[in-house]
């Protein structure tokens, strides 16, 4: 019969399972756009640029709902 013997938790650092970061020479553009973002823009003009995108959003998608709706359902007048 073979002896066995149990093994305890393991202690100490344990290596990571994520890839390491790879650094190139330059940032890429969006680390640079975030970077300037950060530096310059405040959390009312982020605020209002998000409003404006989801107004924008929603007026070119709401005359494009119409469209198919028409497109897809008959009306028929009234007499």
């Amino acid at each position: 019969m073979q002896q066995v013997q149990k093994m305890g938790p393991l202690t100490g650092p344990r290596p990571s399972v994520a890839p390491l970061r790879v650094t190139t020479m330059r940032p890429s553009l969006w680390e640079r756009v975030k970077a300037w973002a950060e530096m310059t823009l405040t959390s009312e003009t982020v605020a209002e640029i998000v409003l404006a995108t989801v107004s924008v959003s929603l007026t070119g998608s709401l005359p494009f709902s119409l469209y198919r709706a028409l497109e897809n359902y008959t009306i028929i007048p009234m007499p």
